[in-house]
């Protein structure tokens, strides 16, 4: 039984991926616009993760009885590119096929866009460590 359940899941991956590339194909067939580019994942990373830390602020000050402003602020900051993206969508195709795909690319880019905050944050340090050993570049042309 545990290999059935697993062959079934794996089934159900298998043809959702395959229709995700199904839909992105017919949308490049019929409007000549890809829903699954660097632009959009951006743009969605953006928005997801001003909306999530825009949550975690505004419930953070309702526990510590402080305004709630600064979590609001965050979450219709994040609002505004992703109606950025939906806007560009529909415009690209029709309404359902903007839709549509808006609500894929939110939905698929949004654990890889929560995963890679971190670690850009991660990057970033370490960039900025690794700088801090290195001697002005005065010395290291001669």
């Amino acid at each position: 039984m545990g290999w059935f359940k697993l062959a079934l899941i794996l089934a159900v991956v298998v043809a959702v991926a395959k229709g995700i590339q199904l839909f992105n194909r017919h949308c490049l067939r019929r409007f000549g616009h890809t829903f699954f580019t660097m632009r959009g994942f951006w743009l969605t990373a953006i928005a997801v993760n001003l909306i999530w830390w825009g949550l975690y602020f505004w419930a953070k000050a309702i526990q510590q009885h402080t305004p709630t402003s600064d979590g609001l602020i965050l979450i219709a900051l994040g609002l505004a590119p992703t109606a950025w993206l939906l806007y560009e969508n529909i415009r690209d195709t029709d309404l359902l096929h903007g839709i549509g795909g808006s609500s894929l690319q939110l939905a698929l880019f949004f654990p890889l866009a929560v995963a890679s905050f971190p670690l850009l944050l991660v990057a970033m340090v370490v960039i900025v460590v690794a700088s801090y050993k290195g001697g002005p570049a005065l010395f290291i042309d001669r």
